[in-house]
């Protein structure tokens, strides 16, 4: 045996040792728990336009990061005074079938169902002030709900 594989093993031998401490490391320190982020939403909140927004809900506070404007909006938990969930149907013309047949296409419409979550709390300031988020996908109103639930309800 030559001293270069003697010497590659030891340094590989070493490198194994060093990479099981620092996983045995890792798994010691707790998990961090990840916001619940819903992206792609349509947001309405401080001025009277609606958005593309992202929203996280933390522990403590629920984040509205406006995507087009560049802006964001901090919502502490304790300032939300309440909320409520509501859905409704849609009919709209299906352009996308339009698109594909022509003309004719658009004699035709289709159902689009609306989720909206509306979250009503006092700003910095005081004032009271309402955010509404709407989305057409229905796999985000359980988790949103889940997230809301700590707080008070309007039914």
């Amino acid at each position: 045996m030559t001293i270069s594989t003697s010497l590659s093993r030891l340094l590989f031998t070493r490198s194994i040792i060093i990479a099981l401490f620092f996983v045995f490391f890792l798994s010691l320190t707790p998990a961090a728990r990840s916001a619940d982020e819903f992206t792609d939403l349509i947001c309405l909140a401080d001025i009277k336009t609606k958005d593309i927004c992202n929203v996280s809900f933390y522990r403590r506070f629920i984040k509205i990061n406006f995507v087009r404007q560049g802006r964001s909006l901090k919502i502490d938990n304790n300032s939300i005074l309440h909320w409520n969930y509501s859905d409704s149907s849609l009919r709209k013309r299906d352009l996308g079938l339009a698109s594909r047949i022509g003309l004719i296409g658009l004699l035709f419409t289709k159902v689009v169902q609306n989720h909206i979550f509306t979250i009503v709390y006092n700003d910095e300031y005081g004032d009271r002030q309402s955010a509404l988020l709407t989305f057409d996908d229905k796999q985000y109103v359980l988790p949103m709900k889940a997230a809301l639930s700590d707080l008070s309800e309007i039914k």
